[in-house]
């Protein structure tokens, strides 16, 4: 007879861990706070009934999208976001629709690659801090966190050299390239070819995730030939992440990924095995709109919403004598203080706003910091985030920390 096991003992045998992020984003709803948490878009920065209306037609004229599909996701999606993707620069010339695959989002394109790459205490380098829902799919495939320093253009590639240098080789490094979250950091040109030169010393792959890519809310100078994934895109060192989630809609779970087409091969089969196919809705939806060319003024809507938003944010806390990071694009402001996460739970509980203190940002490693209030600005309306920004001065200051 098999020995009884409790459903409790079971569940906490799990590799789960829970995100330090959501359990912020929950307690300001507990709270009816203010939500300066989550990065994703406003139902006001989406054209909700031509979204509906693309839904529609795209069902409507891709009725097969309604049946299982390919392991790589619907032929002419593939087609069209590679084409958009083309036009922008980012896909270089080169790929084909083998290199592509579309996703269940881009977190789930990373925990595909995780799921086929590593086994246990293989080391993984990435952004510290960072999102995460990234370190928390390390830990449950059992790799080992090699978390590497930011600084305003990106990962401190001293630092991850001397690891590689003095404690050997890792199997991958992950980074968010353009408006790293939470930091709000792009990484250079100068960088990022030093990164793939890195590469390919040291044989690791290059995990890009660049969900924020296109949310440029500053003139920024691009030279994407000299930008990752072109850079490095022939030595099929370079897995790039794309998503929906903060250009269209986080609702529909949908992003890509391209790579090797070996890889990307792999990885097709692997989401086969575990989703059969993507769902129907949301890629004759995505397809529909791209191939009606709705992307370009859906951007621009975008953009425009968020850098309102990031005004008025600005304006609040420069009216409160407050200094803060204001990255060229993405969607948050960085409130230097020491002690973020106590002030965090402070926000929330006695003025009803809720933020992320720098710290939920950290897995549990030796020097973690707890130094800034990760603030978004893409839910709130203006003039809450200006009474936000007041009640931030007041609690700083009733702390003496303003």
């Amino acid at each position: 007879m098999l020995p009884l096991i409790h459903p409790e003992e079971l569940a906490n045998s799990f590799p789960i861990h829970s995100s330090p992020l959501v359990e912020y984003i929950r307690l300001g709803l507990e709270n009816r706070a203010l939500p300066l948490t989550s990065g994703q878009p406003s139902l006001d920065a989406m054209d909700v009934d031509l979204i509906s209306r693309c839904s529609a037609r795209g069902i409507a004229e891709n009725p097969r999208a309604l049946l299982y599909g390919s392991n790589r996701g619907l032929g002419a999606l593939r087609q069209q976001v590679l084409a958009w993707q083309a036009s922008l620069g980012i896909a270089p010339r080169e790929a084909t629709e083998a290199h592509i695959m579309m996703t269940l989002g881009s977190q789930y394109g990373f925990h595909l690659l995780c799921q086929a790459m590593l086994q246990g205490g293989d080391p993984v380098a990435f952004d510290a801090p960072c999102y995460p829902d990234t370190w928390c799919t390390l830990l449950r495939h059992r790799a080992r966190l090699v978390p590497i320093p930011v600084d305003q253009d990106g990962m401190d590639l001293d630092r991850l050299e001397e690891h590689l240098r003095t404690k050997g080789p890792v199997k991958m490094v992950y980074t968010i390239l353009n408006h790293q979250n939470p930091s709000g950091c792009s990484m250079s040109p100068q960088r990022q070819a030093r990164l793939m030169d890195l590469a390919d010393r040291y044989r690791f792959l290059v995990a890009v995730d660049d969900p924020y890519r296109l949310l440029d809310l500053d003139p920024v100078d691009r030279n994407c030939r000299a930008e990752i994934p072109q850079l490095g895109f022939e030595t099929g060192l370079v897995v790039y992440l794309g998503s929906f989630s903060k250009i269209l809609s986080p609702g529909i779970r949908l992003g890509w990924l391209m790579g090797h087409p070996s890889l990307v091969e792999g990885l097709a089969k692997l989401q086969e095995m575990t989703m059969i196919s993507l769902p129907a809705a949301d890629s004759a939806l995505a397809l529909q709109f791209l191939k009606e060319g709705h992307m370009g003024p859906q951007l621009e809507r975008v953009r425009s919403f968020l850098r309102v938003r990031r005004q008025a944010l600005a304006e609040g806390l420069s009216s409160q004598g407050l200094t803060f990071h204001s990255p060229k694009g993405g969607c948050f402001l960085n409130l230097p203080v020491e002690g973020a996460s106590e002030v965090a739970l402070r926000l929330v509980k006695d003025k009803k706003v809720a933020t992320v203190p720098e710290r939920a940002f950290w897995p549990n490693v030796e020097g973690a910091r707890d130094s800034f209030l990760r603030l978004s600005y893409s839910w709130c309306s203006p003039e809450e985030l200006k009474e936000a920004a007041e009640r931030i001065g007041e609690t700083l200051r009733e702390m003496d920390l303003a």
